[in-house]
């Protein structure tokens, strides 16, 4: 995840190093960050809230431009208007439907947020409709002061992660594609290590035993001055976590040969 510096090719380099062959970016489709992702051998995936969608849908000469984009993969999105991870249903489908008919051959992503459902009684009955993303995108990040309480890379916070996961799992439809989201930063105070990035990655393979896609947020946030969080471009233990943890993603997709697979990293 890319959430500013759009234009920097170096940065966009640096990423492709890890090993990574898509960015998300936190910014609409434009014909520049298409060609920079291009220069670095990378993809991308644009961001668009649901009242942009909507204006999208009206202005057919934006959607030509953007259809003529060669590197972008997909677009994620949410309503900017409700709490981070409670756009309601009828919005995710109309954004969903609405990109999908825009834009046929891209993927369309609407992340999940996991820690609501530790304290919003019928969150995922509420909330959650696989059938309006192309692929389940779980994001929880577990060491430092979350929502649910503090942890250090020490503790276990993997349990808590995985049960979290154990809620989600068991209403996500057989054959339904999963990308994790993974914390690729540190918290002033709660230092982490190589073995944190792979070892989130380990609990979703409890679930997922056969997941060969990851995401890691964040390369770098929007607010250059985002303290107490560090991001990954500041951070090279979790950059070598990082590049590890796709290095062998790479490894079981090469081995398994899976043509239809896509390793969104």
């Amino acid at each position: 995840m890319l959430e500013r510096d759009y234009r920097d090719p170096e940065g966009w380099r640096a990423i492709a190093a890890l090993g990574a062959n898509v960015v998300a970016t936190l910014a609409a489709p434009d014909s520049e960050t298409d060609r920079i992702a291009a220069a670095a051998g990378l993809a991308y995936l644009a961001f668009l809230t649901t009242d942009e969608i909507e204006s999208l849908a009206r202005d057919p000469e934006r959607v030509t431009q953007i259809r003529a984009e060669r590197s972008l993969a997909g677009f994620h999105f949410l309503d900017k208007g409700a709490v981070e991870g409670f756009t309601t249903p009828d919005a995710q489908q109309h954004a969903y439907e609405t990109l999908k008919s825009l834009f046929p051959g891209k993927l369309v992503l609407y992340p999940t947020r996991l820690d609501p459902i530790a304290w919003e009684s019928g969150y995922l009955g509420s909330y959650f409709r696989p059938e309006f993303t192309d692929l389940v995108t779980p994001y929880f990040y577990p060491v430092g002061t979350t929502v649910l309480g503090q942890a250090r890379e020490e503790d276990a916070w993997g349990e808590r992660l995985a049960g979290l996961l154990s809620a989600l799992a068991s209403r996500i439809p057989a054959g339904k594609g999963v990308l994790p989201v993974l914390q690729g930063f540190e918290q002033i105070g709660y230092p982490v290590g190589a073995r944190f990035v792979p070892g989130q990655m380990a609990v979703y393979r409890r679930f997922w035993p056969d997941l060969s896609n990851a995401a890691v947020f964040v390369w770098k946030f929007a607010d250059p001055a985002a303290e107490p969080l560090i991001e990954m471009a500041e951070r090279p233990l979790l950059q070598e976590g990082t590049r590890e943890l796709f290095a062998t993603l790479f490894a079981r997709l090469s081995s398994r040969r899976a043509v239809r697979e896509i390793p969104w990293r």
